[in-house]
């Protein structure tokens, strides 16, 4: 397999999965895995690591909205 993806459930119980890709790895989880809840660390092809998170079988998006309304503030400048 081209890439090993470590596991962690909610619980804090850690797996090691072997898979060729991340979507491939995304399809086996959930079929192990029916309503996982939880994160997958994996480093990518430059070796920078990359953790995606998983609630209720669905993945978490992190908007970039999100993100910059908690630095900044909101307001017209005055």
């Amino acid at each position: 397999m081209r890439y090993e993806y470590t596991v962690t459930k909610e619980g804090g119980e850690t797996e090691e999965m072997k898979a060729m890709s991340w979507k491939k790895l995304v399809k086996s989880l959930l079929l192990k895995y029916d309503k996982f809840s939880g994160w997958c660390t994996y480093m990518n092809k430059k070796g920078h690591l990359q953790v995606k998170a998983f609630k209720d079988g669905k993945i978490v998006h992190e908007s970039k909205r999100d993100r910059q309304s908690d630095t900044s503030s909101s307001g017209s400048g005055e």
